[in-house]
């Protein structure tokens, strides 16, 4: 098994940024198509008032609203005037007062009062009057115009005590509506995203080998992203977390499996990793008992010594006699069919002549 040529690194950095930039993309995208398809409108709280309401009842709370409205108005505008005849009273009882104070003073000068005196004060005198008789009639309207307006925000009350039991029956059929709404949403969002989300899991099932994995991958976690983002939004949280953890049950239990098999029955390319670290250690691939062959029968490394012995003494040769493994009986080397020199048994490629040999029949036999 002939392992393909790598790029440069330069192009496989740019292939996987530009693979997670691509996930970025299609999840923006299905962003914007799964928000379009949320603004379609759904149910409205006034249409259904409008339904369930009384409207002889709203329309009585609304003529009683105009009438507390214009009694507000009518209170204000004879407070204007009372603040007008205010100013009035007071500046007719200056000029009574000055008048008078004028006529004290010329009846002790035995000075006889003129006639557009007498009419003056006459006159101050009778205005004063008649203002505080204003005055009062209009305290009098406002105080009618106070009562009539309480007894307005009392039926007005009543009214709308009536309407908030009709309103909180509005209300539920409103949330109900709304969350039916909502369903339909998001049951159009994921008639959407399910399928793609299916191609997306069909692809990595049958490309996840190919040249083109890192873009399937990208676009298979972008359509996840957002199915888990879709069903968040729309379904209760008691739901979701149920939802949410089956789903993780299920992938840690896919990932669990995959390894399990792995473990049991290893693919060729992981069993080729596996035999090449375990050789350039000096370790059998099978059970890691130190290979002791040749020069290095007699020296003693572990996994983690192995590095430290190998700067201050150069390993020689092997021998190129065939080597079987002591602990477990698994053939380590052996001659080759084609140059009859000594190579690697669970490899696939002679050292010497580059000879290949299958791995089939090595996995079989190692697992």
């Amino acid at each position: 098994m002939r392992t393909s040529p790598k790029g440069p690194w330069a192009h496989r950095f740019g292939a996987l940024f530009f693979a997670i930039l691509a996930g970025i993309l299609v999840f923006w995208l299905l962003g914007f198509i799964v928000d379009d398809i949320g603004q379609i409108e759904g149910p409205q709280l006034a249409d259904v008032e409008k339904r369930v309401l009384d409207q002889a009842l709203l329309k009585q709370g609304e003529q009683i609203d105009k009438e507390i409205a214009a009694a507000a108005t009518r209170i204000e505008n004879q407070k204007a005037r009372q603040a007008l005849l205010r100013d009035s009273t007071t500046s007719s009882q200056q000029t009574m007062n000055q008048l008078l104070d004028m006529q004290k003073l010329n009846i002790q000068s035995n000075i006889k009062p003129s006639v557009e005196e007498q009419n003056a004060l006459a006159q101050s005198q009778a205005l004063f009057i008649a203002n505080q008789s204003q005055y009062q009639a209009l305290n009098e309207e406002i105080v009618k115009l106070t009562e009539d307006r309480r007894a307005l925000e009392e039926r007005r009350r009543a009214v709308e005590a009536g309407l908030a039991e009709q309103r909180e029956v509005a209300g539920r059929e409103f949330e109900t509506l709304d969350r039916r709404h909502r369903l339909r949403i998001a049951a159009v969002q994921l008639l959407l995203l399910l399928p793609l989300l299916l191609a997306a899991v069909y692809s990595v099932i049958k490309w996840r080998a190919t040249i083109y994995a890192s873009l399937i991958y990208a676009f298979g976690v972008a359509i996840l992203a957002k199915v888990i983002i879709v069903i968040h939004e729309h379904f209760p949280t008691r739901y979701f977390k149920y939802v949410l953890l089956l789903f993780s049950l299920g992938v840690v239990v896919r990932i669990l499996v995959y390894l399990i098999r792995a473990t049991a029955s290893p693919r060729k390319e992981f069993l080729l990793k596996q035999y090449r670290e375990a050789y350039e250690r000096f370790l059998c691939p099978i059970c890691e008992y130190p290979i002791r062959r040749g020069p290095m029968r007699y020296r003693f490394w572990d996994r983690r010594t192995i590095r430290k012995l190998a700067p201050s003494q150069q390993f020689p040769e092997a021998t190129e006699d065939p080597y079987t493994c002591p602990s477990c009986g698994s053939g380590l080397f052996e001659s080759c069919s084609k140059c009859q020199a000594a190579r690697h048994s669970l490899l696939p490629f002679c050292d010497h002549c580059g000879q290949e040999k299958s791995l089939d029949p090595i996995a079989e036999a190692t697992t």
